[in-house]
């Protein structure tokens, strides 16, 4: 069983996909995590959206105060971004983003279409025929400018001594809800994955220009548990006590009207009824977040 989260290699994913493909899907059903490198997204980019989280966490408390998708918890300060469907932002900016908004939706954007990359090679790696979209099938049901799940969060984990803790977990064990999350993660490492033995958790070291790729709930639900949305956690690490730590998840959700019906593919083991309920991706979302937060109104942890 594989106790270590796997490094796969995109470079040659337009010349030699089945291999790729192939390195994902083990990845896939086992730890459900890996890194993906040469991945196409510029690492300019990359360590000016960095940039741009600091400076908006680094702005006064009462100037952040009023803004409905930040998020200021003990432990952890976050900022939300749905998807700019049709170039209009979710809500209305804080300035230093609004004066990004460039950058921010072309950024947000960018991860989406790495993202497809990746749902591309998911597609191949589970042999889905031509006849019923193959490739293509993942990408077809992420539309970007759609309403969905679909967040860029930004993340800062204030430094403090470790004795300002209860214990030394800063984000709890969980899993995500949706297809499958791309992680930034930048100075200072701290996640954590439950091993494939499930004895153990494996810490994902920072690997220069590499992107953390997690199933998420939805595809394990999708490919009926041969994928593996695996539990995952921050833990507190001596260089917090000094340095703040800064990550970037993109959450990925089809859109929210896509019909979660079985993925046309022989590798997929089938359901035991065919009567089973077929929900919508909206409905999944809305169901894991009652059962999570006991009400609706909250977005993905």
């Amino acid at each position: 069983m594989l106790d270590h989260i796997p490094v796969v290699d995109f470079q040659d994913f337009d010349s030699n996909p089945k291999k790729v493909a192939a390195d994902v899907l083990n990845a896939c059903k086992t730890i459900g995590f890996f890194y993906i490198v040469n991945h196409g997204l510029p690492s300019a980019d990359i360590d000016h959206a960095f940039d741009l989280s600091k400076s908006f966490f680094d702005l006064p408390a009462e100037e952040k105060h009023w803004i409905p998708s930040i998020s200021d918890k003990a432990t952890t300060r976050s900022f939300n971004f749905r998807n700019f469907v049709n170039g209009k932002p979710f809500a209305p900016l804080p300035p230093v983003f609004a004066n990004e908004q460039d950058f921010v939706e072309s950024f947000s954007r960018a991860c989406h279409a790495t993202a497809m990359r990746v749902l591309e090679a998911f597609a191949i790696a589970l042999e889905i025929p031509e006849s019923e979209g193959g490739a293509a099938w993942f990408k077809d049901r992420h539309p970007y400018d759609r309403e969905s799940g679909q967040i860029l969060r930004f993340l800062k984990y204030p430094r403090g001594g470790e004795a300002d803790y209860k214990e030394p977990v800063r984000a709890g064990a969980h899993s995500d809800y949706g297809s499958i999350t791309l992680l930034f993660q930048k100075d200072v490492p701290g996640l954590e994955v439950q091993g494939a033995t499930r004895s153990g958790w494996v810490s994902a070291p920072l690997i220069e220009n590499a992107i953390v790729v997690n199933v998420g709930d939805q595809m394990e639900f999708w490919t009926n548990g041969l994928f593996k949305s695996t539990l995952h956690r921050v833990t507190f690490l001596p260089e917090h006590s000094h340095l703040d730590r800064y990550s970037m998840p993109f959450f990925v959700h089809p859109e929210d009207a896509v019909m979660l019906s079985p993925i046309p593919s022989k590798i997929v083991p089938q359901k035991e009824s065919k009567d089973e309920e077929i929900i919508s991706a909206g409905e999944h979302l809305r169901r894991r977040l009652e059962a999570t937060y006991g009400f609706e109104s909250k977005k993905e942890a």
